[in-house]
């Protein structure tokens, strides 16, 4: 709303602006006091926030270890790895195997080709598909809906033959249409459209057939008009028919290489195809080969150079026949450790938050500022008041320490159906709140104690963390998602609309008492300038009065 323009004092000399800025200075300290109301409501808001994202952490926290292989986590070893490597599972045991010998590494089916254009000459990787002896490819689309000109896609081969059939495949007669071979397009002679369901069959692009499985089917390999031994190398990159394809410009040749090892995966191109490449036709199809290798004094035959013993992965390198590698796994303690103190360190930081919260000190001397006491302030003295006026938002608030409470109790009550007497409990393996009282609850590691308990037993370690319903774990991930929960009800989620939670409706109620405090204070301030205004005007009235006598006295002296 635009401020009027007033002038005050004219006839009086008073300063009119000055007194009722002053006495609306006294009106506005019930619309002051809601404002400050409402924003210490937003700081306490604000706080039960950082609480939330802190249990929103931890609970994420819980829910990343429950993963069996935060508990089962291996180590593993070769005696050499130039010839073996291992990689050990979360399943692996704590075991050995000795690789004696690698008589034959698997392999993959290759197949060599060189192909030549029409003239008999090497191609390049420039050489249009076109000037080769490669298998057409028929082509039929399907007109969607009807259309004034039909543009046939992939475009047809110059000087193809186009046939048109029906949505219910009877003949279209070739003088009722005109195919354009420079446009692509067909148009009904009459000026109809061509109507949706017309079957449109022609020539257009080349095909390679092969087939990467024993067995299986052969699988078409298109490319467009126009392409080229680049493109139809991209082709078969790109099929996913379990290939890959190499062209060396210099040598003119092609190879053609299975991604997968072993004797079943192989390269076999249909009669054409071959003819095409210059492939014999009665040559057999390209095989890999499988690996042969003795593991603990067993033949052990596979197709694939990486295999699983004893849930390790192990990915033979080499072929030998002396000297045997030693293979190893082992759990991996210092892993399990460091994860565990992972989640620790994430609880007993949302700890020491909601203990700060509750036991900061409030200044009650120490109100938010108003926009007028701001104006007489430097920055850094605003920063150091509201410092103080923020504190305590949360202190001795029932809601978090009953959050609290809760999460601390979790660790007492954590136990695990076991047969081990030192292992029910989670004090027994190192974890713990300490004999110091005054930290709050927050969880202590005896690392010696914890690391001989994984080594000992990682299993029944798994199971005082994860086991429901008393397994640590799932006992911390509910408390902290009710506990978010309760508060979500109150503070409300980052971001969420003032309807959606009760400090925000709060702060909503506000808000109107504020406008219609506000409204009042406008009417108000109005009054007191008419009554200044009256009393100018009945003070002029005065003067001109004085003025008059004044010179009718003169005008009879």
């Amino acid at each position: 709303m635009t401020t009027p323009i007033r002038f005050g004092g004219l006839a009086s000399g008073i300063d009119t602006d000055s007194i009722i800025k002053q006495l609306m200075q006294v009106e506005r300290v019930p619309v002051d006091k809601l404002l400050q109301k409402k924003q210490l409501t937003e700081w306490k808001r604000d706080a039960y926030r950082e609480i939330n994202r802190s249990l929103m952490t931890l609970r994420n926290s819980a829910v990343d270890l429950m993963f069996s292989r935060n508990f089962y986590a291996k180590t593993s070893s070769s005696s050499d790895e130039s010839r073996v490597s291992v990689v050990a599972g979360p399943s692996s045991g704590n075991t050995a195997v000795r690789i004696d010998s690698v008589t034959n590494l698997a392999t993959a089916a290759t197949q060599v080709v060189e192909p030549k254009d029409k003239d008999g000459n090497s191609v390049t990787n420039t050489t249009k598909l076109a000037d080769m002896n490669l298998q057409s490819v028929t082509q039929e689309v399907v007109l969607s809906s009807d259309m004034k000109e039909w543009t046939l896609l992939p475009k047809p081969r110059t000087g193809t033959t186009i046939t048109l059939r029906d949505a219910t495949s009877n003949p279209i007669n070739a003088s009722t249409y005109t195919y354009d071979e420079v446009t692509g397009k067909v148009t009904m002679n009459d000026g109809s459209d061509v109507p949706a369901g017309s079957k449109a069959t022609y020539t257009s692009g080349y095909q390679i057939q092969i087939r990467s499985v024993e067995g299986g089917e052969f699988k078409n390999i298109k490319v467009a008009e126009g392409a080229t031994v680049d493109t139809l190398v991209s082709a078969l990159n790109a099929s996913g028919s379990g290939i890959s394809a190499f062209f060396e410009p210099l040598s003119g040749k092609l190879a053609i290489t299975q991604k997968q090892t072993g004797e079943n995966a192989i390269i076999e191109f249909d009669a054409t195809t071959k003819q095409s490449f210059g492939i014999d036709s009665a040559a057999v199809p390209q095989r890999g080969s499988n690996a042969n290798f003795v593991v603990n004094g067993i033949p052990v035959t596979r197709d694939s150079n990486t295999v699983t013993i004893d849930n390790m992965t192990i990915t033979l390198k080499s072929e030998f026949s002396s000297g045997p590698v030693t293979l190893t796994a082992a759990t991996d303690t210092q892993k399990i450790f460091d994860n565990i103190k992972g989640f620790v360190d994430k609880y007993n930081e949302t700890i020491d938050l909601m203990n700060k919260k509750t036991r900061e000190e409030k200044f009650r001397s120490f109100a938010p500022l108003t926009q007028a006491q701001r104006d007489e302030l430097s920055d850094d003295e605003i920063k150091k008041w509201e410092e103080k006026a923020m504190s305590g938002m949360l202190r001795g608030d029932t809601l978090v320490r009953s959050s609290m409470d809760t999460l601390r109790s979790k660790w007492s009550s954590t136990t695990s159906t076991t047969n081990d007497l030192e292992m029910q409990k989670l004090f027994q393996i190192g974890i713990s709140t300490g004999a110091d009282f005054t930290n709050g609850g927050k969880i202590e590691l005896n690392e010696t104690k914890l690391k001989a308990a994984i080594e000992k037993n990682p299993e029944q370690t798994y199971k005082l963390f994860t086991e429901s319903p008393t397994g640590l774990l799932p006992q911390i991930r509910d408390v902290a998602t009710t506990s978010r929960a309760s508060i979500t009800r109150i503070a409300g989620a980052d971001g969420a609309g003032s309807p959606t939670y009760s400090m925000g409706r709060e702060m909503t109620q506000i808000d109107t008492r504020i406008q219609k405090l506000n409204s009042l204070l406008v009417d108000k301030e109005n009054a007191y300038y008419r009554r200044f205004a009256a009393m100018e005007k009945a003070m002029n009235q005065a003067n001109s009065q004085a003025g008059y006598l004044q010179q009718f006295m003169a005008g009879g002296m």
